[in-house]
């Protein structure tokens, strides 16, 4: 997949999964990428954040986006990119099967009382999973991510704490990069 598509998928499925967790609303959307992360989606070597901006308004001065018109902005060394309401109403009639993601939201919306074995439950519905622990010191207790990446190409950290859970998702090569 080239690096304009990759990141195109990339702002669908983070606008989906704030649709599933916050609902739908015909608005722009806002989302904040570190210049490693889209360096890794569009296979750039951009140093500086301003560098990234002009990489990708070039990118996409033509043709528009399915998203719509994109707008790039620097915002505390991270890019910034805004996503029209036409856009977010893309992603909300367009948005292949998304049942896996669903699952997940909604395990997580009362995260009170879960725990990985609840989410594991879910990924064995959906096909082979591996379930790693992760390093002493990190963030996160363990990682869960589909053997095969066509099921969702997603890596899910999570950590329990205080009696709930919770998880962030990374691209495999961000999850690498951590």
């Amino acid at each position: 997949m080239m690096g304009r598509e990759r990141l195109e998928k990339n702002l669908a499925d983070q606008m989906k999964e704030a649709q599933l967790k916050l609902g739908y609303e015909e608005e722009t959307m806002r989302l904040y990428y570190p210049v490693a992360s889209l360096n890794l989606l569009l296979g750039t070597d951009c140093e500086k954040a301003g560098e990234m901006k002009e990489t990708l308004e070039k990118l996409f001065a033509e043709p528009e986006s399915r998203l719509g018109k994109l707008e790039f902005a620097v915002r505390a060394g991270r890019i910034e990119i805004s996503v029209p309401p036409e856009g977010a109403r893309y992603v909300h009639e367009h948005m292949g099967d998304v049942a896996f993601l669903q699952e997940i939201v909604s395990l997580f919306s009362d995260p009170h009382g879960k725990s990985v074995e609840d989410v594991k439950q879910v990924f064995g519905k959906f096909g082979a999973y591996v379930c790693e622990q992760m390093p002493e010191g990190s963030d996160f207790d363990q990682v869960l991510y589909f053997e095969d990446p066509s099921v969702d190409e997603y890596y899910y950290c999570v950590k329990e704490e205080m009696g709930h859970l919770i998880y962030h998702r990374f691209l495999k090569e961000d999850y690498r990069m951590m």
